[in-house]
Order: C-alpha cells, then sequence, then structure tokens
C-alpha cells in the first residue's frame, strides 16, 4: 500500500557551454528544490517521474540515462531521488531544453550545496562525482 501523498523527485544532469554539468532544479526563496510529483495509484515511482519530466523539459526521454536512485530525506519524510544524465547528440544550450512557461533553471553544484545538504541525501550519491 502506497503511503498517501507519497512524492517522488527527479533531476536531470546536462552538460552547460563550458562543459560542466548541471541539474535541473526549481528556485525557491530559500534556496532551490528537485522536481517532485506525488506517486499515483497504479504507477511506479520511475513512471511517474518520467511522466512529469515530459511535462518539464523539451528532451527526447529515450536519451535520458538513470544514472543514480538515492534516497532523500526531506522533513523527516523519504524520498527517492532519480538522478538521470542526458546527452544528446546535437549540443543545446540547456536553457533550450526547458519548456517556456518553465519555473525550473539548470545550475551546478556548486549553487546547490545547501540543497543537498537540506535533503539528506542518503550514502555517497555518485551523481556528485560527474
Amino acid at each position: 500500500m502506497i503511503k498517501e501523498n507519497h512524492y517522488v523527485a527527479s533531476t536531470i544532469l546536462v552538460k552547460d557551454e563550458d562543459g560542466r554539468y548541471v541539474f535541473l532544479v526549481k528556485e525557491e526563496k530559500e534556496g532551490y528544490s528537485f522536481p517532485a510529483s506525488i506517486v499515483e495509484p497504479e504507477k511506479t515511482g520511475l513512471a511517474c517521474v518520467i511522466k512529469r519530466l515530459k511535462e518539464i523539459v523539451n528532451i527526447e526521454i529515450e536519451n535520458l540515462e538513470l544514472n543514480e536512485l538515492t534516497n532523500a530525506i526531506v522533513a523527516d519524510d523519504r524520498i527517492p531521488l532519480f538522478v538521470f544524465t542526458y546527452e544528446n547528440e546535437t549540443f543545446e544550450s540547456p536553457k533550450n531544453l526547458l519548456k517556456d512557461d518553465s519555473d525550473l533553471s539548470w545550475v551546478n553544484s556548486e549553487n546547490i550545496i545547501s540543497t543537498l545538504e537540506d535533503w539528506k541525501i542518503s550514502g555517497v550519491p555518485q551523481f556528485l562525482f560527474i
């Protein structure tokens, strides 16, 4: 049985114009958060994440590679965090991958360290070494 209002979150790592990886995040008043969605009945967490990503980014979902699945703890709730990498054949600026009405942005890891601390990522996330 799935707990009511059980969330899953995700982020995508893409290379920016300087060849550095940047994270897909949502800007909040006090920092950043990762795009999240409620797990729907009869769907897996991964299916819910993919559905949400299709709504917020202009990418070919088939080109996403699951880099890591880890757990985050936010306000005492465990939230699975799916971390994808996206490599496309023709380089596009990460800004071009966002839909026009998106409230999301791309930031490098130095800018989201506090978010990673707030989310209390379990284990040693491998995506930090990319």
